[in-house]
């Protein structure tokens, strides 16, 4: 009996359910062995394939949409931004443009009114920070 067979026998049928239609996170033969084992206690797959897909919509959509930056941090960007503060080009940047890898699909990490901002965060920081260089130089 391997690792995965001792683990997944001691999982009751809803816990089992769960990790086969959520199916995310878990290594290929963990996966084959909760199968087996739900095939084993005679709990039909085929509405369970049906709950995983329309799961898997339901993940897309909300990773598409992307989550709301905390306003603490794009206020304090802001503020930094005005004063030529380096790290809120970073931060508007991230907003921005930062981007995360899920089953071979890039999602933006921010929504779009987030990004925006991120947008607008960049732009603000760079315009400061080259007016503050070019007036040191000149």
């Amino acid at each position: 009996m391997s690792n995965f067979e001792k683990i997944i026998k001691e999982k009751s049928d809803s816990e089992l359910t769960d990790i086969f239609i959520k199916n995310s996170g878990y290594q290929e033969e963990f996966m084959i062995e909760v199968q087996e084992e739900l095939i084993y206690r005679n709990i039909p797959l085929d509405s369970l394939i049906k709950f995983r897909g329309e799961q898997n919509k339901i993940d897309d959509i909300i990773l598409e949409q992307g989550e709301q930056g905390s306003q603490f941090w794009i206020i304090a960007a802001f503020i930094g931004s005005i004063f030529g503060g380096i790290w809120a080009i970073f931060a508007g940047y991230s907003y921005a443009y930062s981007k995360h890898k899920v089953k071979e699909k890039e999602y933006f990490v921010y929504n779009d009114s987030t990004r925006k901002y991120g947008r607008i965060m960049l732009i603000i920081g760079c315009v400061i920070f080259t007016l503050a260089l070019f007036s040191r130089f000149f």
